[in-house]
This record gives C-alpha cells, structure tokens and sequence, in this order.
C-alpha cells in the first residue's frame, strides 16, 4: 500500500434526539479534521490569534473558535420529516445555517464526537 495515498473519506452522522436516542431527521455528512478544508481554517484561526498578542484569549472566544472549526467540518445535510432549522425545512448548507445547527449543544456535542473518531473516516468508501 502507498502510504501516500491513504486519506480520509466523508462519514454520515443521524444526529439523534439527546433524551431518546430517536432520529431527528438530519443527516450530516463530515470531512476529517485533518482534512485540507478543516485545517486552512484551524490555520486562520491561530494565525489571527498570533496577531493579536498575549493574552487575547476569551471563553467565548475559545468557543466561536471550535464552531468554526465544527462548521468547517460539516460538507452538506439532509433534513427528512418534519426536521427544520427554525422553520425552514429544507436549509441550505451556508455557514450561518451550519453556525444555527451548531448553536445547540446536544447537536454540537455529537458532531464534536463523531469527529472525534479519527478511524470512522479511513473505512473503505462503497464506491472506493
């Protein structure tokens, strides 16, 4: 095998109801975050953050950092059923929608997760 050539697919998370475990009938597909589009924005991120000198650094700045790189990860979407972002039941995947998705915890949360599971993304594609 080339070493070279070993990259990451896309994985599809269900988000799924934080209580009961049930779809919410959003299906979100997410590159790695070591994938070239995550890590240019992770990259103007601590670029900005180096500009700005010591002690710079907030919570909520911290926070608006991570959405970000959440945001970065999220490729595209389907919503099925009766799922909407704040009424619209077909939202486009722009970065003030994926920032509105995010803006929920227990969505984030999963999201955060599933990236987190670096193997997820090196099992081998259907169409590979």
């Amino acid at each position: 095998m080339d070493l070279l050539t070993l990259q990451p697919n896309t994985i599809t998370l269900d988000l799924k109801h934080p209580a009961t475990g049930e779809n919410l009938g959003v299906s979100v597909e997410l590159r790695s975050l070591e994938s070239d589009e995550v890590k240019a924005v992770e990259r103007q991120l601590k670029n900005k953050a180096l500009k700005g000198g010591r002690n710079t650094v907030t919570a909520e700045k911290i926070d608006d950092n991570t959405i970000a790189l959440l945001s970065a990860a999220i490729v595209s979407w389907a919503f099925s059923g009766d799922a909407n972002l704040g009424g619209d039941k077909k939202p486009a995947c722009t970065e003030a929608n994926k920032r509105k998705l995010l803006a929920v915890p227990a969505l984030a949360k999963q999201i955060d997760v599933a990236l987190g599971d670096e193997a997820a993304f090196f099992v081998p594609s259907e169409t590979a």
